[in-house]
């Protein structure tokens, strides 16, 4: 199996449809047979994309994509990239978009295109052999979701919201529909629609469908955009579609390209009163000035900026939306009649939230056009129903609030929405797309994520539209799990220590329980650096001193001054420091921490930390066989050139042609001058 251009193809449709660069933007991922040329050229693959798929796939045999699932596993090993599977993916949707474009075979019959992609015939892969292709679209979601939206915000449909008669195909067809030139369009679509509306927003994908048929610029969407928004089997995959890039909409008649710093405007109410915030998914600068008058001003080192001059939230701009843009960033909040918020543990006040959190208590503020529904799914769904309040002061002129909103049953909340519809479908809990463990008490996480102490197990979260059946140890669970949303906790199931094995809607989760931590030996020679003249050296070596620092002791080494960091990007295939005093040295990525995804607000760890403990310098990291420089609180190289700096001008002129500006030249003038030693 030649899997060269199948990862080269991986880590451009990474880079292309993934990448942070779509931070804020919902992502589709449409790919036909010339988005595939262009993307060859532009990340000069030597392969087609699909050759570099037949390669690796073996049609005709029991299980043809088990390869690709064995190089999914073996990549996804404590790595944060996207599921290796994303060619094959990207190759199912190529075979959506031939659905519509032939005249021999009805434009139904997505698996003979696909087979036909991969394995040169009709009737060679099935729709028996496709289930595999429709876990892995699920997978990718999963992993999408869990990044919020700092991949970008995922538009693959959830296995509840894929029609019965394309439960399999459905996920490729919903990328399929929509190019980038149809995403152009699509605000100034979304306006026209809320003025006809009065205002009112979002609309269901139902509604905008229809509105997209008889739009007097119905002819600038694309020619397949258009075709199925007449086909019957294709159109609810567009209402979908539309519906989700509706709720998303920040208002705007303008198209904001990927790429731009994006962050939410957020409702804010603290001390009976309403105001704004914005929030990127990391900090950005320290402040920024806005078209408009508004400003940004950054609350601490958070990624929480305060919002100076702009009028404070009112009933017309939370129903229009609002957009500010300036300085190369955007924020931006969604029309809509509802504001939904909860507790900010990091800033000890209420804000707004894209969703309803089963169990946990919201605020909710609806404008009169929303109540109704709102009255509707509380008497349906919430536990217990919250009178409703209209004399309060700080409301928006004819808003009603709900103040203590508990959802206890996610799958109650869901079908309750989907009845009325409206405003409420933008606010519905998140999809979940596999089964997965959560919470759970870490015994080691310094040795496993898995390990648990005994009568602290994990809970069991179930996916969208599950049966409940599960086999836990090889015991099948009698009555099957209640699958209502929210997490099903197994502690009092009385596990006994040791291994555990849980299989449940196709899934299967693996953990351990113990009574205790086990013992950490510590080393008889430990490893650290060498501490002399008041500064820690470059390579930690065995224990041939008294005076080693390691871990946080290296930030007490030397002068006593906090050291300086600087983030470095992950994944790199390498990562250098060279320092102005003529040291170099390789940089390891440390580990995501076990407890990371348990925080409140789970930043993201696109990024690591690097202390700069020496005199400052260049981080230098290789990617795709090209060097980058970024500096790292550099000074001008300040030693006289000699043979022992040698290791550090190799790292220089491998990398010569990546930085810029005087004190880079320096680097590179000196390297050379050690050259000739």
């Amino acid at each position: 199996m030649d899997f060269a251009p199948y990862a080269d193809w991986q880590r451009a449709l990474e880079e292309a449809f993934f990448s942070p660069d779509w931070d804020g933007h919902p992502v589709v991922m449409y790919v036909d047979d010339p988005v595939a040329g262009q993307l060859q050229e532009r990340f000069r693959l030597a392969v087609p994309l699909a050759e570099a798929v037949r390669r690796v796939v073996r049609p005709g045999e029991p299980g043809p994509y088990r390869d690709i699932e064995r190089y999914e596993a073996s990549k996804s090993a404590g790595s944060e990239d996207a599921p290796g599977v994303l060619p094959l993916l990207a190759c199912s949707v190529v075979a959506a978009t031939r659905m519509a474009h032939d005249g021999n075979r009805r434009a139904s019959n997505y698996h003979s295109h696909f087979s036909e992609l991969l394995a040169g015939r009709d009737g060679v892969l099935t729709s028996a052999d496709y289930a595999a292709v429709a876990e892995m679209w699920q997978r990718l979601a999963s992993w999408q979701v869990q990044w919020s939206s700092y991949r970008g915000l995922c538009t693959i449909p959830s296995p509840g919201d894929v029609p019965r008669h394309q439960a399999r195909i459905g996920y490729a067809l919903s990328q399929a529909v929509l190019r980038g030139t149809d995403r152009q369009l699509l605000p100034k679509f979304f306006d026209v629609m809320r003025a006809r509306n009065k205002g009112a927003w979002p609309q269901p994908g139902a509604a905008l469908a229809q509105g997209a048929r008889l739009w007097d610029q119905a002819a600038k969407f694309s020619l397949a955009f258009q075709k199925a928004l007449e086909h019957p089997e294709f159109r609810p995959l567009v209402e979908r579609l539309l519906g989700r890039l509706a709720d998303v909409w920040d208002g705007s008649p303008q198209y904001v390209a990927h790429g731009t710093p994006r962050g939410e405007l957020l409702v804010r109410f603290e001390n009976r009163r309403l105001g704004w915030l914005a929030r990127f998914p990391r900090p950005q600068g320290a402040g920024y000035q806005l078209v408009g008058g508004a400003a940004l001003r950054q609350l601490g080192e958070t990624n929480y900026y305060a919002v100076d001059g702009l009028e404070l939230p009112a009933d017309r701009s939370l129903r229009a939306g609002v957009q500010l843009t300036g300085e190369g960033v955007a924020v931006s909040r969604p029309a809509s009649s509802l504001v939904v918020l909860t507790q900010n543990e990091s800033l000890d006040c209420r804000t707004s939230v894209d969703r309803f959190v089963p169990g946990e208590a919201h605020m909710v503020l609806a404008a009169p056009d929303a109540a109704r529904d709102v009255e509707a799914v509380l008497q349906k769904a919430a536990s217990p129903r919250p009178e409703p309040r209209s004399s309060l002061s700080w409301l928006p002129r004819g808003w009603v609030l709900y103040p203590r909103v508990v959802f206890e049953d996610a799958v109650t909340l869901k079908e309750a929405i989907r009845e009325v519809k409206g405003a409420l479908l933008a606010v519905q809990p998140a999809p979940q797309f596999k089964a997965a463990l959560q919470g759970g008490l870490l015994l080691a996480p310094q040795l496993s994520r898995k390990l648990y102490l005994a009568g602290g197990e994990p809970d069991l979260v179930l996916p969208d539209g599950a049966s409940g059946e599960a086999v836990l140890d090889g015991q099948h669970q009698r009555p099957p799990f209640q699958a209502r949303g929210v997490p099903i906790p197994l502690w009092p199931r009385g596990l006994e220590p040791g291994d555990h094995v849980l299989e449940a809607e196709g899934s299967t989760l693996a953990f351990a329980t113990a009574d205790g931590a086990p013992g950490l030996v510590e080393p008889e020679q430990p490893v650290g650096f060498a501490a002399g003249g008041g500064e820690a050296e470059a390579f930690a070596s065995p224990g041939r001193s008294a005076d080693l620092v390691r871990g946080a002791g290296l930030g007490r080494a030397g002068s006593g001054a906090a050291p300086r960091v600087v983030l470095c990007r992950r994944r790199a295939q390498e990562t250098l420091f060279v320092s102005s005093d003529g040291r170099a040295w390789r940089i390891a990525e440390p580990a995501t921490p076990s407890w990371w995804s348990r925080l409140p607000q789970a930043p993201s760890d696109y990024h690591f930390e690097v202390d700069v403990r020496a005199s400052g310098g260049w981080v230098l990291q290789l990617r795709q066989d090209e060097w980058s420089a970024e500096p790292a609180y550099p000074q001008a190289p300040s030693f006289t050139p000699g043979p022992e700096y040698r290791p550090w001008a190799d790292a220089v002129l491998g990398a010569a042609g990546a930085g810029g500006g005087e004190l880079w030249d320096s680097f590179v003038e000196l390297a050379r001058e050690v050259a000739q030693c």
